[in-house]
Protein backbone atom coordinates (compact mmCIF):
# COMPACT_ATOMS: atom_id res chain seq x y z
CA UNK A 1 0.00 0.00 0.00
CA UNK A 2 2.83 2.49 0.81
CA UNK A 3 4.91 1.69 -2.14
CA UNK A 4 2.04 2.08 -4.47
CA UNK A 5 1.66 5.63 -2.75
CA UNK A 6 4.70 6.53 -3.24
CA UNK A 7 4.48 5.35 -7.10
CA UNK A 8 1.71 7.46 -7.67
CA UNK A 9 3.77 10.92 -5.73
CA UNK A 10 7.37 9.97 -7.37
CA UNK A 11 6.67 8.46 -11.01
CA UNK A 12 6.47 10.99 -13.85
CA UNK A 13 7.50 14.03 -11.26
CA UNK A 14 9.24 16.01 -14.08
CA UNK A 15 5.66 15.91 -16.09
CA UNK A 16 3.81 17.00 -12.41
CA UNK A 17 6.58 19.71 -11.46
CA UNK A 18 5.96 20.97 -15.44
CA UNK A 19 2.14 21.00 -15.10
CA UNK A 20 2.06 23.56 -12.15
CA UNK A 21 4.54 25.28 -13.46
CA UNK A 22 2.32 25.77 -16.83
CA UNK A 23 -0.66 26.29 -14.13
CA UNK A 24 0.80 29.12 -12.75
CA UNK A 25 1.48 30.42 -16.29
CA UNK A 26 -1.98 30.13 -17.11
CA UNK A 27 -3.22 31.54 -13.67
CA UNK A 28 -0.54 34.40 -13.81
CA UNK A 29 -1.81 35.29 -17.48
CA UNK A 30 -5.62 35.22 -16.92
CA UNK A 31 -4.88 37.84 -14.26
CA UNK A 32 -2.70 40.08 -15.75
CA UNK A 33 -5.06 40.23 -18.62
CA UNK A 34 -8.26 41.05 -16.27
CA UNK A 35 -8.83 44.44 -16.89
CA UNK A 36 -10.18 46.43 -14.26
CA UNK A 37 -12.24 50.04 -14.26
CA UNK A 38 -11.21 53.14 -11.87
CA UNK A 39 -12.64 56.41 -11.20
CA UNK A 40 -10.79 59.36 -9.46
CA UNK A 41 -11.66 63.32 -9.36
CA UNK A 42 -8.86 65.65 -10.47
CA UNK A 43 -9.40 69.37 -10.09
CA UNK A 44 -8.67 71.25 -13.30
CA UNK A 45 -5.66 73.39 -13.57
CA UNK A 46 -5.78 76.62 -15.74
CA UNK A 47 -2.70 76.84 -18.16
CA UNK A 48 -0.82 79.81 -20.56
CA UNK A 49 -3.38 82.00 -19.64
CA UNK A 50 -2.51 85.28 -21.49
CA UNK A 51 -0.87 88.25 -19.59
CA UNK A 52 -4.00 90.68 -19.97
CA UNK A 53 -6.39 88.39 -19.18
CA UNK A 54 -8.01 87.12 -15.32
CA UNK A 55 -9.83 84.29 -15.30
CA UNK A 56 -13.37 85.30 -13.66
CA UNK A 57 -15.07 81.55 -12.92
CA UNK A 58 -14.56 77.93 -14.06
CA UNK A 59 -17.31 75.12 -14.25
CA UNK A 60 -16.84 72.90 -13.39
CA UNK A 61 -14.06 73.30 -11.08
CA UNK A 62 -13.22 69.17 -11.25
CA UNK A 63 -14.06 66.51 -13.61
CA UNK A 64 -14.21 62.63 -13.37
CA UNK A 65 -11.76 60.65 -14.92
CA UNK A 66 -12.29 56.74 -15.88
CA UNK A 67 -9.30 55.08 -17.03
CA UNK A 68 -8.70 51.04 -17.83
CA UNK A 69 -6.27 49.04 -17.01
CA UNK A 70 -4.98 45.57 -15.78
CA UNK A 71 -5.68 44.84 -12.23
CA UNK A 72 -1.86 44.55 -11.13
CA UNK A 73 -0.93 47.87 -12.36
CA UNK A 74 -3.98 49.43 -10.93
CA UNK A 75 -2.80 48.85 -7.45
CA UNK A 76 0.34 50.76 -8.52
CA UNK A 77 -2.02 53.73 -9.94
CA UNK A 78 -0.87 57.14 -8.37
CA UNK A 79 -3.88 59.34 -9.21
CA UNK A 80 -2.42 62.14 -7.25
CA UNK A 81 0.01 62.10 -10.22
CA UNK A 82 -2.76 62.20 -13.04
CA UNK A 83 -3.70 65.90 -14.14
CA UNK A 84 -6.68 67.48 -15.84
CA UNK A 85 -5.60 71.29 -17.22
CA UNK A 86 -7.02 73.06 -19.91
CA UNK A 87 -4.99 75.15 -22.36
CA UNK A 88 -6.56 78.74 -22.37
CA UNK A 89 -3.43 79.97 -25.10
CA UNK A 90 -6.41 81.21 -26.64
CA UNK A 91 -8.75 82.58 -24.49
CA UNK A 92 -11.03 85.42 -25.45
CA UNK A 93 -13.36 88.12 -23.11
CA UNK A 94 -16.22 86.62 -21.69
CA UNK A 95 -17.15 82.73 -22.42
CA UNK A 96 -14.87 80.16 -23.64
CA UNK A 97 -15.60 76.59 -23.68
CA UNK A 98 -12.30 74.61 -23.83
CA UNK A 99 -11.41 70.91 -24.04
CA UNK A 100 -9.77 68.97 -21.18
CA UNK A 101 -6.76 67.31 -21.18
CA UNK A 102 -4.97 65.12 -19.33
CA UNK A 103 -1.75 64.65 -18.13
CA UNK A 104 0.22 61.90 -16.32
CA UNK A 105 2.18 58.61 -15.78
CA UNK A 106 -0.50 56.71 -18.06
CA UNK A 107 1.13 54.45 -19.75
CA UNK A 108 -0.38 50.96 -19.95
CA UNK A 109 -4.06 52.54 -19.21
CA UNK A 110 -6.66 53.56 -21.82
CA UNK A 111 -8.36 56.40 -20.42
CA UNK A 112 -12.25 55.61 -20.67
CA UNK A 113 -14.19 58.97 -20.26
CA UNK A 114 -13.40 62.64 -18.85
CA UNK A 115 -16.56 63.78 -17.67
CA UNK A 116 -17.29 66.68 -18.52
CA UNK A 117 -14.90 66.72 -21.66
CA UNK A 118 -14.90 70.40 -21.89
CA UNK A 119 -15.49 73.65 -19.63
CA UNK A 120 -16.72 77.16 -19.35
CA UNK A 121 -14.42 80.04 -18.38
CA UNK A 122 -15.07 83.08 -18.03
CA UNK A 123 -12.54 85.97 -18.11
CA UNK A 124 -11.82 89.61 -18.27
CA UNK A 125 -9.55 91.20 -20.30
CA UNK A 126 -6.99 93.51 -18.13
CA UNK A 127 -6.72 97.25 -19.10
Amino acid sequence: MIDKLKDTFINNLHLKILSLFIAFLLWLNITESQKTIVEFISFIDIRNIPQNYEIKSIYPEKVIITIQGSRLKMKKLDTSKVQAYIDASNLKEGENTLPVKIEGKLHGFKIISIRPDKVIIYADKIH
